[in-house]
């Protein structure tokens, strides 16, 4: 007699699995591209999934996903290294969301997630990643060039530089000027990461909610360019012209060529600087310069504080720290505000705090191309609910 087909969505009914029936779970979770199903499947059978180290499991299947969730069981103690969702001060009932967290991580969809089962019964309760660029180019002359995710060719010129867009999304700037002028590329909230090639050829990352303003070609003994929010730059090597970031009208790093992340948001309190490859200077009107070599990190306080200088970080987490880059969000011991500031900027939505919330700080990794909803499931794990209306989402006790 032929074997019934595997049904997933039938086992949303079952209360338990038999062993046959988790390891075509595990099989379908491994293959599926399909998010709504997926979250509900794993955020239901989490205990079967933490079960499954006692199994005898198919080949790759096995060795991978187990391996996975090892991890994630001795993450939980390492507080100060969890690589997954963990919550600091929930430690009983942590191993489960870890291991679902780690699914999630494990299982990330090549393709752009479907909308979540909430949304598809009311579009206005949830929000989806963004799926391309909203970025836009302002011109010298102060006009503005929106940037289509589906466009190539040649987006506009400024005297003899040609502003163009390749196949695979990368602006760049080719050609020469004697006379300076300046561009400004911003990526609004909502934005997937768009990148700029300059005319020396330095690349450029540019994280949502975030400027660079640069020239169109670069003359003079430096190449200045200026940043708000957060940008991964790898700089051409050029030993006669340094390269030099303004940071916010406030700091500034210099460079002749390296590769270095700068995250500089307003809404955070403090700015870092982290280097991945060379050399970097970063300096403050007020305070002594510093240099930091790859895997350092540099932070100085934002606002109006004076005179409190820059401090140095060793040994810092790179992969962590180009998450964004990478398709994830990284909550490296963030407060439940800290994790909300970056949701806002990626989903385009105004968070808004109902009660006394209660404190909670979280670590690890998740991937970007979820669903709000689906993301917010593992948040209300830790004794913190959600509410999303339109474009506003409610956190409260």
């Amino acid at each position: 007699m032929p074997t019934q087909p595997f049904q997933p969505e039938e086992l949303l009914n079952r209360s338990s699995l038999t062993e046959e029936e988790l390891g075509l779970l595990l099989q379908y979770l491994q293959q599926t591209d399909s998010s709504a199903l997926r979250s509900l499947l794993l955020e239901k059978f989490a205990d079967d999934i933490a079960a499954a180290g006692s199994m005898e499991l198919p080949g790759e299947l096995s060795a991978r996903m187990l391996e996975n969730i090892r991890q994630a069981t001795v993450q939980v103690q390492e507080p100060a290294r969890s690589r997954f969702w963990r919550p600091a001060k929930v430690a009983a009932a942590a191993v489960i969301l870890l291991l679902a967290s780690a699914a999630f991580w494990f299982l990330r969809p090549v393709k752009q997630p479907e909308p979540s089962l909430a949304a598809m019964q009311n579009p206005r309760s949830d929000v989806a990643a963004p799926s391309g660029t909203r970025a836009t180019i302002t011109l010298a002359n102060g006009q503005q060039i929106v940037i289509d995710s589906n466009q190539s060719g040649t987006l506009a010129s400024e005297g003899a530089v040609q502003i163009e867009r390749a196949a695979d999304g990368t602006i760049a700037y080719h050609g020469s000027a004697t006379e300076t002028v300046y561009n400004t590329l911003f990526n609004p909230r909502g934005s997937k990461p768009v990148s700029l090639t300059l005319s020396d050829g330095s690349k450029v990352w540019l994280n949502s909610e975030s400027s660079l303003k640069y020239p169109v070609a670069f003359n003079g003994k430096v190449r200045p360019v200026e940043i708000t929010g957060e940008a991964y730059f790898e700089v051409a090597k050029n030993s006669a012209m340094p390269f030099r970031v303004s940071v916010a009208g406030k700091g500034t790093v210099e460079v002749l060529g390296t590769h270095f992340n700068i995250n500089s948001y307003g809404d955070e309190t403090h700015t870092h600087v982290t280097l991945l490859e060379g050399s970097v200077r970063v300096a403050l009107p007020e305070s002594q310069p510093v240099v930091i070599q790859p895997g350092q990190q540099a932070s100085y306080a934002n606002g109006l504080q004076r005179g409190i200088g820059i401090s140095v970080k060793n040994g810092v987490d790179l992969a962590a720290v180009m998450a964004w880059k990478n398709g994830y969000f990284n909550f490296d011991n963030a407060d439940l505000y800290q994790v909300m500031r970056q949701l806002a900027r990626w989903y385009n939505i105004q968070v808004k705090y109902e009660g006394k919330i209660p404190h909670r700080v979280f670590g690890g990794d998740m991937q970007r191309d979820l669903n709000l909803s689906e993301v917010l499931k593992l948040l209300e794990k830790n004794n913190v609910h959600f509410r999303i209306e339109n474009d506003q989402l409610f956190v409260r006790p």
